[in-house]
């Protein structure tokens, strides 16, 4: 077993009754050196209110003159301070159903519901993917439990550390400003930093999946490692992709990736709360993102450590597979929830302008009309490897954010993902129009340049360093594919989820900075808004190119 040290017990050992708190479950606490207490409104005017209770106990009242949505109201701030909350559900079936209908609408986590029961939470506040439920969250408990047996749970499910009370907390965003935090994710960095005096957050900007990132320095208590701060990468998000962050992290990177090559979490800093929750690892010191480090013409010995040393056990493990490749083709052109993925209007209205004329819904019926690639190399996949979530130190690769990590998936995602993401970010500073890029390396998305290794350009050519990690990318692809051009079709799809990005990343942009394709871009942002339109463009490129063959063929 791992390595443990005395423990004196928790030292939360309240726990609060909404509602009856009768003598027997007293009794049972007491007997396991837990004091029992009635919760009352006025207990709730302090700040700290839960910082001794570790668990709250509610037996479903019956009776009709109140709203089950009132007896739950005060969960979510219980929550947010980590207290585990059980509910004596009614053995009536209606007054159960009122409660689940409750809880869903307060979206309060719940745990203990059986399987039919989850019709009554949907939503995306709720992720009903994970093999288990994380804490805190509330237990629904059985009304023929003994008051012993719900003593016992509690017991067996401690709290975390309080909210630190004591904690200077400072935070600011990209821009320098103070960010303002509300009440539950103050709570969270209270408790995540519980043993710290300190805590200073700097904003790295948020992500595409809209959860924040930051830069943390923690200076630790007295006696616990001296005056100087500790690194940490911070992200705060909501409950659902945070949990399934966390998750991720302990089933696939701690478990297969080399321990230098992805950052390691700091499990006991990880909280969540009713609604947010909150990641915190080691900061990768001394590293760049591959986008800058390719954009120097340092990407291709960083591409071979990623596929050959970070992934290598993934994609030893893996294994060939029956589905046809086009089904994942059109499953990378639908959203989380399942629907088709369509362009964003403000770049549907430029797509002729950037040489496409294809139509997103004819691209969909073209690959499904493509004959099945059996089999296809399946395994584990990081599955969002775009340019920013790959970290160069020295030749290492390091990954990071496995929000999207799949147990299951084409191991040709990676490479198609990094080589589409190396496209709309790294020429984002480059100072030709989205023409001259685009003639630059149409070569590569010939369907013919899919057979050939040797993709080169004048080493003087400003897309020459693109052309050198695409070659390193294809190199590796090609000991993935299983049938001939099954990376250009994953690639092609890798493309247009691109380009269906619903961000208009010029929004904001002055109107005489307008996207256009045969003049230089004159603002960053226009830049980046004219790339993923040109990703749609060699999507289609792709595609065609597919489908001509095949027409060739028959």
């Amino acid at each position: 077993m791992a390595i443990t040290a005395f423990s004196p017990g928790p030292k939360r050992r309240q726990v609060g009754f909404v509602g009856d708190m009768p003598d027997e479950a007293v009794q049972a606490l007491e007997r396991r050196g837990y004091e029992a207490y009635r919760l009352e409104p006025e207990h709730l005017a302090e700040r700290f209110c839960f910082e001794l209770t570790c668990a709250i106990v509610m037996t479903q009242d019956t009776k009709a003159y109140r709203r089950i949505e009132d007896e739950l109201s005060v969960f979510a701030l219980a929550l947010n301070h980590d207290v585990r909350i059980f509910v004596r559900h009614a053995q009536d079936g209606l007054k159960k159903d009122a409660l689940l209908e409750a809880l869903n609408e307060l979206k309060l986590t719940p745990s203990g519901f059986n399987g039919t029961e989850k019709r009554f939470f949907h939503g995306d506040w709720i992720d009903h993917d994970l093999p288990f439920v994380y804490a805190p969250f509330v237990r629904l408990v059985d009304p023929k439990a003994t008051w012993d047996q719900v003593a016992n749970t509690i017991v067996h499910n401690e709290a975390g550390p309080a909210p630190s009370r004591s904690l200077k907390i400072e935070i600011t965003g990209v821009d320098g400003k103070v960010v303002p935090l509300n009440d539950e994710t103050e709570m969270l960095i209270r408790r995540a930093f519980d043993n710290c005096e300190r805590v200073s957050l700097f904003g790295k900007g948020n992500g595409l999946s809209g959860v924040g990132a930051y830069e943390g320095y923690a200076y630790l208590g007295t006696g616990l490692g001296g005056k100087w701060p500790y690194k940490f990468f911070v992200k705060l998000g909501g409950r659902v992709k945070v949990a399934r962050e966390f998750h991720k992290y302990g089933a696939t990177l701690l478990e297969n990736v080399p321990f230098h090559l992805g950052p390691r979490l700091r499990r006991e800093r990880c909280v969540l709360g009713a609604e947010h929750g909150l990641i915190v690892s080691d900061f990768v010191l001394g590293a760049e993102t591959i986008c800058e480090s390719a954009r120097e013409g340092r990407g291709v010995a960083a591409i071979a450590n990623l596929f050959n040393v970070t992934l290598l056990p993934w994609r030893r493990a893996a294994g060939p597979e029956k589905p046809p490749l086009a089904n994942f083709a059109l499953q990378v052109l639908r959203d989380d929830k399942e629907a088709d993925r369509e362009v964003p209007k403000h770049r549907l209205d430029r797509r002729k302008a950037f040489k496409a004329r294809t139509s997103l819904d004819d691209l969909r019926q073209i690959i499904q009309a493509l004959p099945p690639s059996t089999p296809v190399l399946t395994g584990m996949v990081h599955g969002d490897l775009h340019a920013t979530n790959v970290l160069v130190r020295g030749h290492d690769a390091v990954i990071i954010d496995l929000e999207r990590v799949n147990a299951n998936a084409p191991l040709l995602f990676d490479a198609a993902s990094l080589e589409a993401g190396l496209f709309v970010d790294g020429f984002v500073k480059d100072p030709r129009s989205a023409k001259g890029i685009l003639d630059s390396i149409l070569p590569l998305y010939e369907i013919d340049a899919f057979e050939k290794e040797d993709h080169h350009c004048d080493p003087a050519d400003r897309s020459a360093w693109f052309m050198d990690c695409v070659r390193q990318i294809r190199m590796q692809a090609r000991q993935m594919e299983l049938v001939r051009l099954q990376y250009a079709l994953v690639l092609a799809a890798a493309f247009l989820k691109k380009a269906c990005n619903s961000e208009d990343f010029a929004a904001n942009v002055p109107k005489r900075h307008r996207v256009t394709f045969d003049k230089p871009p004159t603002h960053p942002d226009t830049a980046r808004e004219a790339l993923r339109t040109l990703a749609y463009t060699i999507g289609e490129r792709i595609i065609l190119g597919l489908a001509s063959r095949q027409g060739k063929s028959s």
